[in-house]
């Protein structure tokens, strides 16, 4: 017999698989949990959210609802629910599949969807492009010798942002005009200086402003420990930047003035004698010296040896710190000697063939 009539008006009476009848408030339809979507493509270790629509739920009569998975390639978690819906946030684990089921649970009853979840190894990203100003970052010695550690002492850069104040740092080399900030709001100098100073070298062929990569302006902190020390100093950065397939010919140039520079030397070990010399590290805090081939995708750190109160210090004293504009320079080298070789190779023939003929005539007087 069912019970119908003994109920409140707006109520029901359901027989269930239990073969009991339970009593609830009447709605206008069945109960009901659905994913919005049936199938969800992730990359391994994105995340996601998926929602599930609630519906038949009276209002104010409250429900549960578990998030199950047949697979560890995801991570799932009820991340909200609400009067009509529930959320939840999907993490991809592992390339693989998996059905996630929501089960709701309302009354002694319980609703459920599923839906289907892809989880792919993530695609490599495409090179570039990519603009990474140089940044000073701290300086690593690594495993060196104890007479090493008492010469060399790593000192993190300060760069400047107003041209005005790092003209005066750097002991008026430069006037103002002559920098130009980049776009970390640091200061550099101005490709052109660079350029001219670069020309006027002559160690390197035609260089135009493409070929200069200007390293912000900066200076180090007084210490009196570092008085008449090498102080060394780091930049991050970019392997394109370095404008060399192999650190050792990357070309590293100190501006000296308005049309004056001198290059750093290349070393690919520390020792004590650092002064006007650079190495290019990996990009870690282990101090090692990188000597593959530059990849011009990949950060490294370029370590600037100057030494306090010498000549590439140009704040003009022994005082333990150091001021310095940089650049480094992409133009190739200039061959020794250039075209002349050909013409002394000439001159030379020549002065043999005449001294050659000579000798016939030297003899004959002596007879």
């Amino acid at each position: 017999m069912s019970p119908q009539e003994y109920l409140k008006e707006g109520y029901e009476a359901k027989r269930e698989a239990d073969g009991l009848y339970h009593v609830r408030r009447k709605t206008a339809e069945e109960p009901s949990i659905k994913f919005e979507q049936k199938e969800l493509t992730l990359y391994k270790g994105e995340t996601a959210d998926i929602m599930a629509t609630i519906s038949g739920i009276p209002d104010g009569m409250d429900y549960e609802v578990t998030p199950t998975c047949d697979s560890e390639a995801v991570r799932v978690e009820l991340a909200d629910k609400g009067a009509n819906y529930a959320t939840f946030t999907v993490t991809g684990m592992t390339a693989g599949n998996a059905e996630l089921t929501a089960t709701m649970y309302y009354g002694w009853t319980t609703y459920s969807d599923s839906c289907h979840i892809i989880v792919k190894n993530a695609e490599p990203t495409p090179p570039g492009p990519i603009d990474v100003p140089p940044t000073p970052v701290n300086p690593v010695i690594g495993n060196v010798s104890d007479d090493v550690k008492a010469e060399i002492k790593p000192e993190l850069a300060v760069p400047e942002g107003d041209p005005a104040a790092a003209a005066k740092k750097i002991g008026g080399t430069l006037a103002a005009e002559q920098l130009t900030r980049n776009k970390d709001g640091n200061t550099i100098v101005e490709p052109e200086v660079a350029v001219k100073a670069a020309n006027k070298l002559g160690a390197l062929s035609s260089v135009t402003s493409k070929d200069v990569v200007a390293l912000p302006v900066f200076t180090t902190p007084a210490i009196d420990a570092n008085k008449d020390k090498t102080i060394m100093i780091s930049y991050l950065i970019l392997g394109s930047d370095l404008k060399a397939k192999k650190p050792a010919d990357v070309k590293v140039m100190k501006i000296l003035g308005a049309e004056n520079g001198k290059l750093f030397t290349y070393a690919s070990a520390i020792t004590k004698d650092m002064d006007k010399k650079f190495t290019v590290m990996k990009d870690d805090d282990s101090g090692t010296i990188f000597t593959g081939e530059i990849d011009g995708y990949t950060m490294y750190r370029l370590a600037l040896f100057i030494k306090d109160g010498g000549k590439f210090d140009l704040d003009g004293k022994k005082d333990g710190a150091v001021a310095d504009p940089t650049v480094i320079l992409g133009a190739e080298k200039r061959a020794p000697g250039g075209s002349s070789g050909g013409c002394n190779a000439g001159l030379g023939v020549l002065a043999l063939l005449l001294s050659l003929a000579a000798i016939p005539l030297v003899y004959k007087r002596k007879k």
